[in-house]
């Protein structure tokens, strides 16, 4: 009888799966906090650099015409091994690195997961999809995966607490902005349910656009522009980059903007504010949230304001 009893311990889990993380897919056990992890998105990359961990292989490259790494991250990333881009990981490279747990996001990988799942268990999150809620919760889920919740507490308290200073510099009567990327052949609006759209309604500015066809994110012409016609713009380009708006600001519609009019066109860098999306990055926006006057609804100015043609 006791040798019967000993052989079901472990089916009645005792001593099993102690971490649970509920993810896209469903829910991940582990037994232990996860030593070996890969990330195939930036926002996990900050995430895990935030808690002090060093993942043992990221997408960090630039294959399949990805940026690559975020220069702010570049230097806290050194020697961690590259496993391609995000748009193209290398599932050669991943298998060499002998992962536990594999990070993807939900939206930008889904047709890799099977393929990732035959590797190592994977945890999918909405990451280029997700609001700031959504983010936030990652870095909760993400650090109880890898043994350091405790410290992903004390990240998102003092991540708190910083929002709570930038919401004071917040406008309560300024009207509605629009936040979009801009490359040079795209630009690509940014809704209220958009990671830094969901941000700037956290600190008391409302966002003119939302979703569209379920997107939270989708292109625009200058002419869309012009017709939602926003009291304020908020541009992200890149500083290597001539992006559509330079060429736009060149087009008499371009001054019929009320944001044009009124002095309220921001520019940010969007490696910084849209490509990161994780602790680190967001201590750099609400830095410069407060610095530029945009959640004051002040005039653009210095080197915030747009650099028009």
């Amino acid at each position: 009888m006791r040798k019967i009893l000993l052989s079901v311990l472990p089916v009645l889990g005792l001593g099993l799966a102690q971490i649970q993380v509920k993810h896209e897919l469903g829910t991940l056990s582990l037994n232990a906090p996860a030593k070996r992890v890969v990330v195939l998105e930036y926002s996990f990359l900050d995430t895990l650099l935030a808690l002090g961990v060093t993942p043992v292989g990221a997408a960090t490259g630039t294959q399949g015409g990805d940026r690559g790494l975020p220069p702010y991250l570049r230097a806290r990333a050194e020697g961690v091994t590259s496993i391609g881009s995000r748009a193209q990981p290398s599932l050669e490279a991943i298998l060499s690195v002998r992962p536990e747990v594999i990070i993807a996001d939900a939206f930008v990988h889904r047709d890799l997961i099977p393929q990732l799942q035959r590797i190592a268990p994977v945890v999918a999150f909405q990451s280029r999809r997700g609001s700031f809620d959504d983010l936030s919760q990652q870095v909760l889920d993400i650090g109880r995966m890898v043994g350091k919740e405790a410290q992903a507490r004390q990240l998102l308290e003092d991540q708190e607490r910083l929002l709570q200073k930038a919401r004071a510099f917040a406008n309560p009567k300024a009207p509605p902005l629009m936040t979009a990327v801009s490359t040079p052949n795209s630009f690509t609006v940014h809704s209220n349910e958009s990671f830094i759209g969901s941000l700037l309604e956290r600190l008391g500015r409302k966002n003119l656009a939302r979703p569209q066809n379920n997107q939270t994110q989708y292109e625009l012409s200058l002419e869309g522009l012009v017709a939602l016609n926003p009291a304020t713009l908020v541009v992200f380009t890149a500083p290597d980059e001539t992006p559509i708006v330079r060429s736009w600001a060149r087009n008499p519609l371009w001054t019929r903007l009320e944001a044009v009019r009124r002095g309220r066109v921001f520019e940010f860098d969007r490696d910084n504010w849209t490509r990161g999306r994780g602790p680190l990055a967001t201590r750099f926006i609400l830095a410069e949230l407060i610095n530029s006057g945009l959640l004051a609804d002040k005039p653009a100015g210095g080197s915030f304001a747009f650099k028009a043609p």
